[in-house]
């Protein structure tokens, strides 16, 4: 083989691969995580204000240390603890705060069912997950550091 034509392989192989990284997809309104060194999971399944402000407030302190360049977190609501995601919700400005830095939200779909609760029910950052805990361990499998304050 040729050195030109080693060169075009070469070229053609870059050129894929920098399309594929360009077009992979993610949630809309996130930030790339591309350069995350810390991947972390926090559980919110109690309904109580105490609750959700101290799952907040936790997210927050770890994303100040850390920094949203350096950090990928995923707060999963479920149980009792949707309600941290109801559009309504008295810290729904905390969410988007946190939202706006990259942080992603995610709503359980069996309790959305059993609650009988919709998308449109939800904080527009909220993304339906099939279910809670399932996230969960989905997360945990992929090495992500898992949080129940």
């Amino acid at each position: 083989m040729t050195y030109k034509a080693v060169y075009h392989r070469f070229v053609s192989a870059f050129a894929a691969l920098a399309l594929l990284a360009f077009a992979a997809p993610s949630y809309a309104g996130t930030q790339s995580h591309a350069f995350a060194t810390h991947r972390v999971v926090f559980q919110i399944s109690n309904g109580s204000a105490q609750e959700q402000q101290l799952v907040l407030a936790n997210a927050a302190n770890v994303l100040k240390y850390f920094g949203p360049t350096k950090l990928q977190m995923e707060i999963v609501a479920f149980g009792p603890g949707l309600r941290l995601l109801l559009k309504n919700n008295v810290h729904a400005k905390m969410i988007q705060s946190l939202h706006a830095e990259g942080v992603e939200f995610a709503a359980c779909h069996n309790t959305m069912v059993k609650l009988h609760l919709t998308k449109a029910d939800l904080n527009p950052v909220a993304h339906v997950v099939p279910g809670g805990v399932i996230e969960i361990m989905r997360r945990e499998s992929q090495g992500w550091n898992y949080i129940r304050p």
